[in-house]
């Protein structure tokens, strides 16, 4: 007993504290795999959108050809990584942000059903 009200139940802190993390762990995840899915959008946009501008531009001759063509569309792609690996032009901290703002909403009860009448 302690202080008279009896023995201190553990077991409830333990599994509230367990349930805490294993919720931390899971939303680390979630925002993991959001990361990794705002990269891979934003360098497809980073690589279309170099490819489009390369339409602009007029052709030489040793780019004329397929091969040309494919050397090209290889290296629109792997710039496109690259630069949203780096921070990229900011679509991926939109995309988490956007994500974030809509969870934060999603998890506030509205003012309505929280009035308190006195």
């Amino acid at each position: 007993m302690l202080n008279g009200i009896g023995p201190l139940e553990t077991s409830h802190v333990t599994g509230t504290l367990a349930g805490a993390k294993v919720e931390q762990l899971e939303q680390l995840g979630r925002r993991g795999n959001l990361l990794k899915a705002g990269q891979e959008f934003e360098s497809y946009f980073v690589s279309y959108m170099l490819k489009v501008m390369r339409e602009t531009v007029p052709q030489g001759e040793l780019t004329a050809n397929k091969m040309g063509e494919m050397f090209y569309s290889f290296y629109d792609q792997e710039i496109g990584k690259r630069a949203a690996e780096s921070g990229g032009i900011g679509l991926s901290d939109y995309i988490l942000a956007a994500v974030a703002r809509n969870e934060d909403l999603a998890r506030s009860p509205s003012n309505s059903s929280t009035s308190v009448k006195s």
